[in-house]
């Protein structure tokens, strides 16, 4: 027969003047009661991190299947979910987010929590999360899109050449065409518009 060893105990004394002595009382048995119970304050938080995580696997599931969709808002959560998966490769423009309902959006935010810390990736909850990620990328031509370019450098200096110019709507208003030469990372041209107070320096 197995004998549990007895927990280590603790005396504690305090004079406490006789009536105040109920509610040390209450509080004591409500505690012992809770922690009996598996109802401590520490269980409890824990309790509500395992939920607060299944709601959020749930938001997950329910974007896959808006990706895998038709809908209006399907491409947008599959950029979404292309950005999770591998952000150097697949940017997203969280301004994208606005376009969406309010559900959807809210389900975008609960996997936004999911992926803060992560300790899996999110296809890997999924059993064929890897493969069903890549048809996602292959339906929407995610993988067929030019990689944005890098913003300018603030100070930095360009060396530009010269493309072609268009009119622009506005008397005097102009865009300019231009190419960033020595530059292997800025292969698109770049618009430069200018006001009529612009021309007219």
């Amino acid at each position: 027969m197995n004998i549990q060893p007895r927990p280590k105990t603790h005396r504690v004394t305090s004079d406490v003047p006789e009536h105040l002595l109920v509610a040390p009382q209450h509080t004591i048995t409500e505690s012992f009661a809770n922690a009996h119970g598996g109802q401590t304050p520490a269980q409890r938080a824990a309790e509500i991190r395992v939920d607060d995580r299944d709601r959020r696997l749930d938001s997950l599931l329910q974007l896959v299947d808006v990706a895998e969709g038709d809908t209006e808002q399907a491409e947008t959560v599959a950029e979404f979910l292309a950005c999770l998966y591998n952000g150097t490769d697949y940017r997203f423009d969280l301004t994208a987010l606005r376009a969406l309902d309010d559900d959807i959006f809210d389900q975008c935010l609960a996997v936004l929590r999911l992926d803060h810390r992560p300790t899996v990736e999110v296809h890997g909850y999924f059993p064929d999360g890897e493969q069903r990620w890549q048809q996602i990328i292959t339906r929407w031509n995610l993988d067929k899109r030019p990689a944005p370019e890098p913003a300018p450098v603030h100070g930095e200096r360009y060396q530009a050449r010269y493309v072609t110019n268009q009119e622009a709507p506005g008397y005097r208003d102009m865009t300019l065409v231009v190419a960033i030469d020595g530059d292997p990372a800025r292969q698109r041209p770049i618009e430069l518009d200018f006001s009529v107070g612009d021309s007219s320096v």
